[in-house]
């Protein structure tokens, strides 16, 4: 990334200055924070700067790199020869469309437009995800007070959610072209948050660079840092990080002025037909490493080519180059999550001096003769071993991460030689889970089957008029197998299989259109599933 420096101190002076409100609001909301599986990010939302590549690490040999790589292109322009190159994801657009209608409601909430927004607005689509699906972002005005109410589409289950809705100030916070939001806030002794300006030493500022997120209204706190109010000392990522956000800060949205919802619609309308060409000019920014990243440094990552599959794996292993992250990973009962074009080194994922442990080996997901790399980095998590599983797979000369997983005491998940994945656990005290999957050729993730083991209490979240009888004695294995369910049940542990010994709670269930199976069809529709998929 090449770092303008003009305008850097000038912009870092307005923003630490804070908001030109001349009075303080109190504002009781909370920042979320999250622990980062990748951990260049701590629970603060502060970047652990040890966790960037230490150059004193790299071994590239010059044979190695005259016979199998080659730096990366400095071609800003040149767009990833990848393995999902061609994939274009769900427009979000006809879902907004369909919300500011009062067509559709959020999902959780279950709220219309009209319940969020009255009065006047404004409104832009951008990305604040890192996904390049753009949000619907409106700022509006009640009672004197300006909220940031943003909106995210959710493609699996083709859901608009309330990502962010938090108190705003248009005179110091900011909605980037880079893909984040930069709040202000201001903190007393007892706790109590406020927004608005203050010179009084006794507060703390805060300034969170933020990212939409499905699990709190107030967003994800990417970076964060901290200082006494009117002080010019900060606490938080490094002044260079520091300085990277406050360059591309400054590059702002524009935002456009609505009375009605519906003023907004040929907008909508206008960002539905450009999708596919927004994507990839998406694509082509953060490939050449523009934009937020939860690591500032990736432009300085090691991203080079090979002709070999092993001297890539090699190298990788070696901390001699990355791995890419691009649209088609699958995060497998994991919280992992990135942003789009992020690379990644072995020195990112493994901390050595923290006692972490790591494991590799090669797998062919589908017998097809290629393999691919799992890193298995395990750490120890409240007196626990907790391991971290990656996939990771050679394309066109570069590494992609393609699948990730996580295991541990209470939810084991194994991958197999040729792709094979058993994963098993609880959710509950009265729920066993039970999957199996793979990953085939091209390492798409599948399912054959899920499987729910439901007793006592668990039944009631699943089933209704649940009689004592039921509660005490019944388990009900749930299976779901191509995208159909199917039950079986047992009683006291013994296969219910006569219609006679089927409970008044079965034949509830019966008249409510469930039907019973037998774990033998059950059986043979899993072997069915393995045999059609090639195990």
């Amino acid at each position: 990334m090449n770092i303008k420096k003009i305008g850097i101190y000038f912009m870092c002076t307005l923003l630490l200055s804070g908001c030109s409100s001349s009075s303080l609001m109190l504002d009781t909301e909370e920042e979320d924070s999250r622990t980062e599986d990748i951990k260049n990010v701590d629970e603060s939302g502060e970047t652990d700067d040890s966790n960037l590549l230490n150059s004193s690490d790299e071994k590239t040999s010059e044979d190695d790199s005259e016979s199998n790589s080659s730096d990366q292109s400095d071609n800003d322009e040149a767009v990833w020869d990848s393995p999902m190159a061609e994939y274009v994801p769900e427009s979000p657009y006809s879902y907004y469309i369909k919300f500011v209608n009062e067509e559709i409601a959020t999902r959780s909430d279950d709220k219309y437009f009209s319940d969020y927004i009255t009065g006047d607005y404004k409104y832009v689509c951008c990305d604040l995800s890192g996904d390049g699906i753009a949000e619907l972002v409106i700022l509006s005005f009640e009672d004197d007070e300006e909220r940031l109410v943003v909106f995210s589409y959710d493609s699996d289950k083709d859901e608009i959610y309330n990502s962010i809705n938090r108190k705003y100030n248009s005179d110091c916070d900011y909605i980037s072209k880079n893909g984040f939001a930069l709040i202000n806030s201001y903190e007393d002794e007892s706790g109590n948050r406020y927004s608005g300006k203050t010179d009084d030493e006794s507060y703390t500022q805060k300034i969170s660079i933020i990212l939409s997120d499905d699990s709190s209204k107030m967003g994800y706190s990417l970076f964060q840092w901290k200082r006494e109010a009117g002080s010019s000392e900060y606490d938080g990522p490094s002044e260079d990080i520091y300085d990277q956000i406050m360059e591309m800060a400054s590059d702002q949205v524009i935002f456009s002025e609505g009375k009605d919802p519906g003023d907004m619609i040929p907008y909508l309308e206008e960002c539905e037909e450009s999708f596919e060409d927004s994507i990839e000019e998406y694509k082509k920014f953060k490939q050449s490493g523009n934009g937020i990243f939860r690591n500032l440094s990736i432009i300085d990552l090691p991203d080079n080519e090979y002709k070999e599959a092993d001297a890539a794996y090699e190298a990788f292993l070696n901390n001699e180059t990355t791995v890419r992250c691009e649209y088609g990973i699958k995060a497998y009962n994991t919280s992992f999550s990135y942003i789009y074009g992020e690379k990644y080194t072995l020195s990112q994922w493994l901390d050595q001096d923290d006692s972490d442990t790591l494991e590799t080996r090669y797998i062919d997901c589908g017998n097809d003769g290629s393999k691919e790399l799992v890193v298995s980095v395990t750490e120890e998590l409240n007196q626990e071993p907790f391991e971290y599983i990656y996939v990771i797979s050679f394309y066109d000369g570069h590494l992609y991460l393609r699948f990730l997983t996580q295991s541990s005491s209470r939810s084991d998940t194994s991958i197999g030689d040729n792709g094979y994945i058993l994963d098993g656990g609880s959710s509950s005290e009265y729920v066993e889970i039970i999957n199996e999957a793979f990953l085939d050729s091209d390492i798409i993730f599948h399912y054959i089957y899920q499987l729910k083991k439901v007793s006592g209490e668990g039944l009631r979240d699943y089933f209704t008029d649940i009689d004592e009888e039921a509660e005490e004695l019944l388990t009900i294995y749930i299976y779901n197998i191509d995208d159909e369910t199917y039950y079986v049940a047992y009683y006291d542990y013994e296969e219910v299989t006569t219609e006679a010994d089927h409970t008044d709670f079965m034949k509830s269930c019966e008249e409510q259109g469930i039907v019973f199976s037998s774990q033998e069809d059950i059986d043979e529709l899993i072997e069915e599933q393995k045999y059609s998929n090639g195990f």
